[in-house]
Parts: C-alpha cells; sequence; structure tokens
C-alpha cells in the first residue's frame, strides 16, 4: 500500500539534506542604493552575482530567506534549452533571432555547472545528463524530431530506444525517449544558498524577512517599501517569478502562476537500488504520466508533477503522484514516501521567458516554464547585462512585450477542464 506523509514541510526532503543557512540580514531604517532586486531566487541570486563582479553593490530584498519560492522546492534537474525546438523558433522568428534564441537556450546548464565550479558549490551536482522519455506513438514522433533538430545543431543528444531506455530507468512502460547530455541535476536548495554566499562574497549585500509592500516610482528612482523601512534605488529588478503577488498588478496578467508537487523516499534498499532509475540520470515525462522523476546522492527516490491551480493544498494530488510512481515501479508499492512538498511556477502564453524593461530603470525577469534552474540562473545574468546597459537588441525574450493572457481572469476554469481532461485521456489510454 502506498504511503504518503499527512503533512507538508516547505522544503520537504531539500532541507533535510541541504547545505546550512546563512542568517540573512534584514533591513534597518530606510536607505538607499543603485540597484534593489526583488526576489532571492536563483534569477535575483544569479543578477546579484554577476552585478558585483562587475563591480556593482546590488541589493537584494528577499520575503523569507534565499531560495524560499521555487528555487529551493524545485526537482533540481538542470535542462538545457527552452520550451521551443528549432523549428518552431524557426517559425515564429526570423533567422537572426531564432539562431540567438536557441544559443541563449542552449547555454543555459553549462552557466549553471560552471558557476558550480567556480564558486565551489556544494550542491550534488551531475552533469551525466538528462532523459525525455516518450510512451505514446505522438510523444515518440515528437521527441524523435526534436533529436534530429538537436543534433543538427551540434548538440549532444541521443536517441534512446526501448532497450536501453528501459535499462536506463528501469521500467517498461516507456517506448523511446532522448537522452541530453548537456544537462544534469543538483540539489536546487544547496545551489539556491550557495549563490546567495558567492553573490555576498562578491560584494551584493542580500536580506531576508524583507517584503516588499509596495513600489513606486519616487522622480527619477524607485521607493521599495518594507516593514523594516524604504529603499529607494535608481534600477529596480522584479525576479520574483511566481511569488510576485500584487507588486506590480500589470505583470500578475502576464503569467500564469501553477503549483508543483514532489515526494520523496528515504534512500533504497539494495534490490530496489539495482531496478529503479539505476542510471542515476532525471527523467522527465510530461506529456503521459505528468511525471518528473530522479535519485539523489543517498539513494532517494524522488518524483514531482502538476499541482494545486491555486494556493489552496491538494492532499490528492500527493497521492496521485505516488500511484504514477507505483504504475512505473510496482516493487515500490511498499516503499513509504516520508517528505512532501511545493511551490509556484509561471508559464508564458508562448513558453517563452522575458527579461524586459517594464518602465525606465524597473526591469523583470520572469517566466521559466518549468525549467527554472538553468534558464533562471541566465535570465538573472541577462538581467544584470540589461541594468548595466547592454540590451541584447537580438535576442526576443529581452525586447518582446510580454505575453498577457486576454482573459487571464478566466484561467483557473479553463486550467481545471484540461486537467480533468488529460486525465481522462491518461486513464483511457492505459485501460
Amino acid at each position: 500500500m502506498l504511503r504518503v506523509p499527512e503533512q507538508t514541510t516547505p522544503y520537504g526532503l531539500w532541507e533535510i539534506t541541504g547545505a546550512p543557512r546563512s542568517e540573512a540580514r534584514r533591513i534597518n531604517g530606510d536607505v538607499s542604493t543603485d540597484i534593489a532586486i526583488v526576489g532571492g531566487g536563483f534569477c535575483g541570486l544569479s543578477a546579484a552575482l554577476h552585478l558585483a563582479e562587475a563591480g556593482l553593490a546590488p541589493l537584494v530584498l528577499e520575503a523569507q530567506e534565499p531560495g524560499f519560492g521555487a528555487s529551493g522546492r524545485n526537482g533540481g534537474q538542470v535542462i538545457a534549452g527552452i520550451k521551443l525546438d528549432p523549428s518552431e523558433l524557426a517559425v515564429r522568428f526570423r533567422p537572426a533571432e531564432a539562431e540567438a534564441l536557441y544559443r541563449f537556450g542552449a547555454g543555459t546548464a553549462e552557466t549553471v555547472f560552471s558557476l558550480i565550479e567556480r564558486f565551489q558549490i556544494r550542491c550534488e551536482a551531475h552533469r551525466d545528463g538528462w532523459i525525455q522519455a516518450a510512451h505514446s506513438p505522438a510523444m515518440l514522433k515528437a521527441v524523435r524530431r526534436r533529436v534530429t533538430e538537436l543534433q543538427d545543431k551540434g548538440a549532444d543528444v541521443e536517441w534512446l530506444d526501448s532497450e536501453v531506455i528501459q535499462r536506463m530507468i528501469g521500467t517498461p512502460y516507456y517506448k523511446g525517449g532522448m537522452i541530453d547530455r548537456r544537462s544534469g541535476m543538483v540539489q536546487p536548495l544547496s545551489y539556491a544558498r550557495g549563490l546567495a554566499g558567492a553573490a555576498a562574497s562578491m560584494g551584493a549585500t542580500i536580506l531576508g524577512n524583507t517584503p516588499v509592500r509596495r513600489l513606486t516610482r519616487d522622480g527619477a528612482a524607485w521607493r521599495l517599501e518594507t516593514p523594516g523601512g524604504t529603499v529607494l534605488a535608481r534600477h529596480v529588478l522584479l525576479a520574483t517569478n511566481g511569488y510576485l503577488g500584487d507588486l506590480y498588478p500589470v505583470l500578475k496578467t502576464a503569467m500564469i502562476v501553477v503549483q508543483s508537487y514532489q515526494i520523496a523516499t528515504e534512500p533504497l534498499p539494495p534490490d530496489l537500488d539495482r531496478t529503479v532509475v539505476p542510471s542515476r540520470l532525471p527523467v522527465s515525462d510530461l506529456m503521459d504520466l505528468g511525471l518528473y522523476f530522479r535519485r539523489d546522492d543517498a539513494g532517494r527516490f524522488i518524483a514531482g508533477g502538476g499541482g494545486s491551480l491555486t494556493d489552496k493544498e491538494e492532499p490528492a494530488l500527493f497521492h496521485a503522484l505516488a500511484r504514477s510512481a507505483n504504475i512505473l515501479f510496482p516493487q515500490l508499492s511498499e516503499t513509504p514516501f516520508t517528505s512532501r512538498w511545493g511551490g509556484k511556477l509561471t508559464l508564458t502564453r508562448d513558453h517563452l521567458p522575458r527579461v524586459i524593461e517594464l518602465e525606465p530603470g524597473l526591469v523583470a525577469a520572469y517566466g521559466c516554464n518549468g525549467r527554472g534552474v538553468a534558464l533562471a540562473t541566465v535570465m538573472g545574468r541577462l538581467a544584470a547585462e540589461r541594468i548595466r546597459g547592454i540590451t541584447h537588441t537580438d535576442l526576443p525574450v529581452a525586447v518582446m512585450e510580454p505575453a498577457r493572457y486576454a482573459f487571464h481572469n478566466l484561467r483557473l476554469p479553463v486550467m481545471m477542464t484540461v486537467r480533468k481532461f488529460r486525465r481522462l485521456r491518461r486513464r483511457f489510454a492505459r485501460a
């Protein structure tokens, strides 16, 4: 019988295995700064690090602690690329723009692992690859096409037939897939805390427990009101992603905020260790079971998937995750899941992120669409360059307008209908 914990903890497994937290300073009184960054996740911390390396002194305002949001709660999969394939980019953009956007995405994982190596961040980092697994004929066809397109671009990817993928993952469920050797995985909370330490070591100031309650224009500067004091800044970066709240209401209609849930076991015994993801590579199956999964350094099995579409937790979805895992690995039926947790992520209408200037001196970075570990890190660097006056006019995500949802207030009922349809489709597909 599958067992899932009754209670959710903020970071779940990642807090148990994560690097020690550092006490972040709090704001005390009114201050002025050249650059204020709202949000201490991957994007904000990466921006702070790159700005500090350029000789500037950014101030990071984090409502809780570094890594509190999706950065410290995701699956830790470091996936190269953006959601769109090269052929899709070619249809939507001019050749030079499509190529620039492809290169931007292709280098995201490299940026993460380079930072980890350069600053010696201890975060269970592995760059042995990532598997995208397929079950249905339609998904198999899509992944085959993706492999061809990426190989034509020179990417280190390879098609996996049913025999090979079964040997690597340990389940006969999948009929084929792709391995992307540019990609890998990290312990995400440790990575976030490591980025915070690296940024601070270079001269950035990281403030915790400092939520920004209000953002207003004050002459040529921006005023950020917090419970402990007011910050006056010439430049502001909104790096909150799904945790924006009502800070800049217009931006809310440019994204859809959803949740992702995760569950984890204790380290698996030897008999299961040999049969459950024996390759120890992270796997994504977003079309069939709606599942992503991996093992950690201690041998725990970790699975994640879609969570609540609102801020209200849905315990039944944690049990649904366990059932999906059991479809893949029946041998886990007697193994309890001992941790459960979740966090918010953002989706955009066109599946593209944005690093844009909303108003003079106000930059926003958002919309990782489920690839936040690698993508948010590079978006932070891009935002830092934007603040420094480097505009990247050839890169679409740096110049495009927000992809706003025209009927944003109807997003919840529509998404709930789509989710129910997909569940029924999967149920009949397995019957």
